[in-house]
């Protein structure tokens, strides 16, 4: 079952007196016997990132988070990475990549509470035949690197990085399957 908390409520009493009641919540935020763990969710990309990103939040449901990646105190960061048809990372991925080495409090903070991140990289390419002339590895290189810049950021992996072939696969093939592992691990 779920647990509620309880939030603090004024409500009058008898002779018209206030005093501060318990009054449960229809928000869980604990989840068999656990905290549960917010989750800011990132999309790196301006064509098919921002799609999957909501899938991934969808299914994250209220455990996703609404923040800014520089300010969010969410201990477990997500991020949709979209590689650049040769594999390398997209302009908004390079710019994520750049902020993240120049952000010393990003670090200090992330190490501080034991961040935990996810990437799932997704690759663009126009058929099968030009997706395994790249090779498995060549296509996410974009999302690689945004996976060793968090963990030198201060954050350690989650899980191992989830890949998607975006002309290839539907999201319920591939992201929707990570999400849930992302879940899983939380």
């Amino acid at each position: 079952g779920r647990t509620f908390f309880a939030s603090w409520q004024v409500r009058p009493r008898r002779r018209q007196s206030r005093e501060a009641r318990p009054v449960a919540s229809a928000t869980p935020q604990v989840q068999a016997g656990r905290k549960m763990a917010k989750v800011c969710v990132i999309s790196l990309g301006s064509e098919s990132a921002p799609h999957i990103a909501e899938c991934v939040r969808q299914e994250l449901g209220d455990r996703s988070a609404s923040e800014e990646w520089e300010t969010s105190k969410a201990p477990v960061l997500v991020v949709v990475v979209e590689c650049e048809s040769d594999g390398e990372p997209c302009p908004a991925a390079r710019q994520f990549v750049r902020a993240l080495r120049r952000s010393e409090c990003f670090a200090n903070y992330s190490q501080s509470i034991g961040r935990r991140a996810a990437v799932l990289g997704l690759a663009s390419s126009v058929c099968a035949n030009s997706a395994a002339q790249l090779g498995d590895g060549d296509k996410y290189t974009g999302a690689s690197r945004v996976e060793r810049a968090l963990i030198a950021g201060g954050c350690t992996a989650l899980l191992k990085m989830g890949t998607m072939e975006v002309e290839l696969q539907s999201p319920e093939e591939s992201a929707i399957p990570w999400a849930r592992a992302v879940c899983a691990a939380l």
